[in-house]
C-alpha cells in the first residue's frame, strides 16, 4: 500500500536524486536528504503538502535505494555518501601568512586593556620604532573583557571598564600611526565578548550577528588585519600563536611548546619570557620563544606570581630565515633572553 500510494511521488524523487547526484559529482559537495526534500517541496507544493512530508518521502525512497541499485558495491557507496549532509567545520587551520614586504616586526601581548602596564608598553613601543620595526604584531589577548569572565568580579573595576572600547580604539589607532600596520590576533581574553554573546543569543534571538570584535574595535581610516584566535602565524620559517591553543603550564613553557609544535614557534599567554634550541640527530635546529607580558603583574585573582614584561623584535629574511630578539623589561631597563 505504502509503495502505490507513494508510486508518483517516488517517481519525481528518484529523477530529483539523480540530477542532485550529478551536480554532487561534478561539484565534489555531498548534498543531504534534508536538502533534496527542501527542493522537492519547493518545486512540486502541490503533490507534497509540506516539507515533512517531502522528507518522509525522501527517507522511505533512500531505504529502498539499495534493493533496486544494479550499480556496483562502490558505486552504491559513493552515491550514498553524496546524500549525506556536508560535515560542519568550525575552523580553517590555513595559518594566516604575514606578507613577505614585512622583514621586521615588533610583538607584543598579553596587554590586557584597561590592565596594561603604562611604562612596559611605552618602553616596548619604543624600542620597536628605534629598531625600525615595519608594523607591530599583537599576538593576543589585546583586549580583557572583564565584565565578561566568568570569575568573581570587583563591581567598581566593571565601571571602570566602560571605557574600554575607547582605550583600544585610540591605541590602536597610535599604533598604526607610528607603524604602518598592525596585526591582531585574537587571545583566549579576546573571545571573552563574542562567546558571551553566543551563550545569550541562545535564549535571546536579537543578539545574534551582534557587534563583532572587529566592529567594536573599528575606526576611520582603520587597517587593522585580524587574525581568528584559531590560526597561528607564519612569518617565514617562524610560527606563532598566542599560547592557549597548546595550554602549557608549568616551568618550562617554551620547552613544553616546542614538543608540542615540532617546530619553531613564538608565543605568549604564560605572561614569561623564555627562549630554548634543541638540535634534532640531522642537526636541524628549532627554537621556541615564549614572550613576557605588558599587563599589570600583580592582578587581583594572582598577586604573586613569576611574570615578568617583555616583548620581541623578530626579523626574517627573503629565504625565510629569521631572527627573534626576546627582550625583558626591568625597572625600565631592557634584558636579552
Amino acid at each position: 500500500r505504502m509503495k502505490a500510494k507513494h508510486n508518483g511521488k517516488i517517481d519525481i524523487l528518484r529523477a530529483a536524486i539523480k540530477e542532485f547526484l550529478e551536480i554532487a559529482q561534478r561539484t565534489g559537495k555531498g548534498i543531504s536528504k534534508h536538502q533534496i526534500a527542501e527542493a522537492l517541496y519547493i518545486r512540486h507544493p502541490d503533490m507534497f503538502k509540506s516539507k515533512e512530508d517531502a522528507r518522509t518521502i525522501v527517507r522511505y525512497a533512500t531505504m529502498s535505494m539499495g534493493s533496486i541499485s544494479k550499480k556496483a558495491k562502490n558505486q552504491e557507496l559513493a552515491d550514498a555518501f553524496h546524500l549525506l549532509a556536508e560535515p560542519i567545520k568550525e575552523t580553517d587551520p590555513t595559518p594566516y601568512d604575514i606578507p613577505l614586504g614585512y622583514k621586521k616586526l615588533l610583538v607584543i601581548a598579553d596587554i590586557h586593556s584597561r590592565f596594561y602596564d603604562k611604562k612596559a608598553l611605552y618602553k616596548a613601543i619604543e624600542d620597536g620604532l628605534k629598531s625600525n620595526c615595519q608594523g607591530v604584531l599583537i599576538n593576543g589577548d589585546f583586549m580583557d573583557f572583564y565584565q565578561y569572565s566568568k570569575f568573581d568580579k570587583n563591581p567598581n573595576i566593571v565601571a571602570d571598564f566602560a571605557s574600554e572600547q575607547d582605550w583600544g580604539v585610540d591605541l590602536l589607532s597610535l599604533l598604526q600611526s607610528l607603524f604602518g600596520v598592525v596585526f591582531l590576533k585574537l587571545g583566549n581574553h579576546d573571545l571573552r565578548r563574542e562567546l558571551m554573546i553566543q551563550r545569550l543569543s541562545a535564549t535571546m534571538p536579537e543578539l545574534q550577528g551582534y557587534t563583532s570584535y572587529q566592529d567594536y574595535l573599528f575606526y576611520e581610516g582603520s587597517n587593522v588585519q585580524f587574525i581568528e584566535d584559531y590560526k597561528h602565524i607564519t612569518f617565514g620559517k617562524l610560527n606563532i600563536m598566542h599560547g592557549h591553543e597548546y595550554p602549557s603550564n608549568g616551568i618550562h613553557i617554551a620547552y613544553n611548546r616546542l614538543n608540542k609544535t615540532f617546530d619553531n614557534v613564538l608565543s605568549a599567554h604564560s605572561h614569561r619570557g623564555q627562549s630554548i634550541i634543541r638540535q634534532t640527530i640531522n642537526r636541524e635546529v628549532y627554537g621556541s620563544w615564549t614572550i613576557g607580558c605588558l599587563c599589570n603583574l600583580s592582578p587581583r585573582y594572582a598577586p604573586k606570581n613569576d611574570w615578568v614584561h617583555g616583548y620581541a623584535i623578530i626579523e626574517r629574511d627573503n629565504e625565510g630565515l629569521f631572527e627573534v630578539q626576546n627582550k625583558i623589561i626591568r625597572d625600565e631597563k631592557l634584558f636579552y633572553i
